[in-house]
């Protein structure tokens, strides 16, 4: 598989939902991060490195759970976890369900 952080790039205005609630934000994707701006203007900053390392996860174990995004990438931050989780599902071949809530890569 393809470098998936270039396919989000690629995605730069599109809409992502959260797997919890379905909620649409605007997301804009650059070299150095995700910004995920909700309708009420609010907005939140993804660092790259945080979306790679959580790609990578994926891409490794085909499996990426909120629990794992919430202890191991985000360090507990829930707002965070929320967003990542809704921008990598936006990647091709990835499936989630909402409960439990995951994402499934296809390989």
């Amino acid at each position: 598989m393809g470098d998936l952080y270039s396919e989000l790039k690629k995605k730069n205005g599109n809409t992502c939902y959260t797997l919890s609630q379905n909620k649409p934000a605007k997301m804009n994707v650059d070299n150095w991060k995700v910004t995920i701006t909700y309708p009420t203007g609010r907005s939140l900053e993804l660092p790259r490195s945080m979306v790679s390392d959580a790609i990578h996860k994926l891409q490794a174990k085909g499996v990426l759970t909120v629990e794992e995004v919430h202890e191991d990438i985000t360090d507990r931050h829930g707002p965070q976890t929320d967003r990542l989780l809704a921008v990598l599902r936006e990647l091709p071949g990835v499936t989630f369900t909402s409960s439990p809530r995951a994402l499934y890569l296809k390989k």
